[in-house]
Formats: structure tokens, C-alpha cells, sequence
């Protein structure tokens, strides 16, 4: 296991939900350290926006995180040269329909969000982990919450995905010991993003007084930067849970 850290020039990462908010940020700041990103998301022509934006090459990859067969066969539909992953970044997520009481949330909804906030990042995961284990060298980082920490009403289904999400993580870690791959987690607080719009189905007045409703927010550079603060640590440094809040 090398002692190095794992971002540097050359290292490819794979950054889903990469067509907006956390996912975009983290994308950008990967990319101005040299690192060549696979930006993932379902909206392809922002995606292309993105790379033709970034400094170090990079590619759009058109990604449904929620279709089980699509992250079962994502390194096979990846170029051979960009399969070497060495950065998972699970950003991807929602909260379809949600801030509202349980017994009034669609079934729809609630199985959506549970299929890409959950089931979604752990076959992705599966995705990648073996190459990184036989490469003996890798760095996951799940975007969490921390809404994963503490429950909220009217919230229920957003919580849940997000406290599986958590113990997720911390079980795979001890399974990950002297396999010279890391994995944190990320608990950001409320972020202002395009996220509470995709709740409301593209209801962007609606978000904005949600936002506003609150004294403070981080932005989704708040984020990346705690990212690239977790990357940058030496091999031997595992930063397992961070948690970020709004001052």
C-alpha cells in the first residue's frame, strides 16, 4: 500500500450526480489538481457542458444511478483507459416528493428515493470496490447527510435513506481494514443547490423560500472543499465521518 496520498495528477475519479450542485463542485475541484474525472449523471448535455469547462480531461458519462443493470455494468461500458478507477465520489441523490408527512407520501416517491439514495450507491459501489481491492489502492467517498444522524418529521423517508447510507459506510470500513482502500462519509448540513427544486419537481419558487426560511447555508464549494480535505490526507490517515454544518 503506498503511503501517498491518493489525489494526484493522473488519478481517475468517478463523480456521480456530477450535472449539478455537490456533484459539479466536487467535479471542478477535482479537476483543477490534474485528477481526470468521469462526470456521471442522467443529464448528458450538462454533463458535456461541465467537461468542455474542466482543465484536466474528463468524461461525460450518461449514468442512471436508480437502474440496477446500468450500475451493474458500468466499467464494461466505460473506455479501457478510464477503468482504473481510484476516487468513487457517491454523490448522486433526492429527496423526491419529500418535506411532507409520511402518511401523505406517494409509494412512488418513497421507493425512488430508497432505490438511488441507497441501493443506488451501494451497486455502484460494487461496482468499482473489487478493482480498487485488487489494486490494493482506492478512496470512497459517500455523500451522506446529517440528516443521517438525527431524525426530523415530516422527513421520514429522506432520514431513513440517509441512516442506511451511514450504516453502510461504517460497515464496510471494517471490512476494508489493511485492504489499502478508505471510505468516508460526508454529513453536510442544508446546502443550497438545485436539490429542493428536484424535490418539488422543478418548483424553483418554492425552493428559494425554503432556503430563505434559514439563517444560513452551506454552498456546494463548502462541500467540495471538505472532499478534497479527506482526498489530500495520507494513506494512513482515515478521516471516517465528517460533518458539516451551516454557522
Amino acid at each position: 500500500m503506498s503511503e501517498s496520498a491518493i489525489l494526484t495528477k493522473g488519478a481517475v475519479a468517478l463523480v456521480t450526480g456530477a450535472s449539478a450542485g455537490i456533484g459539479r463542485a466536487v467535479a471542478r475541484a477535482l479537476s483543477t489538481r490534474g485528477v481526470r474525472v468521469i462526470c456521471a449523471a442522467r443529464r448528458i448535455e450538462r454533463l458535456r457542458a461541465l467537461v468542455g469547462e474542466l482543465e484536466a480531461p474528463a468524461l461525460a458519462f450518461e449514468f442512471d444511478i436508480a437502474d440496477g443493470e446500468a450500475a451493474d455494468e458500468l466499467l464494461s461500458r466505460l473506455p479501457e483507459d478510464w477503468r482504473a478507477i481510484d476516487i468513487l465520489i457517491n454523490n448522486a441523490g433526492h429527496d423526491l416528493g419529500g418535506r411532507r408527512a409520511f402518511h401523505k407520501q406517494a409509494g412512488e416517491d418513497m421507493a425512488a428515493t430508497i432505490q438511488t439514495n441507497v441501493t443506488g450507491l451501494m451497486r455502484t459501489t460494487l461496482a468499482i470496490l473489487p478493482g480498487m481491492r485488487e489494486r490494493g489502492r482506492g478512496h470512497i467517498v459517500n455523500m451522506g447527510s446529517s440528516s443521517g444522524l438525527e431524525w426530523t418529521a415530516n422527513h421520514s423517508v429522506y432520514v431513513a435513506s440517509k441512516f442506511a447510507v451511514h450504516g453502510f459506510t461504517n460497515s464496510l470500513r471494517q471490512e476494508l481494514q489493511g485492504s489499502g482502500v478508505r471510505l468516508t462519509e460526508i454529513l453536510p448540513g442544508l446546502v443550497r443547490t438545485e436539490f429542493a427544486a428536484a424535490r418539488w419537481r422543478g418548483d424553483e419558487e418554492r425552493a428559494e423560500k425554503f432556503y430563505d426560511k434559514f439563517d444560513a447555508a452551506l454552498s456546494p464549494e463548502d462541500v467540495a472543499d471538505a472532499v478534497m480535505y479527506t482526498l489530500e490526507t495520507p494513506a494512513h490517515v482515515s478521516i471516517c465521518d465528517l460533518v458539516l454544518r451551516p454557522a
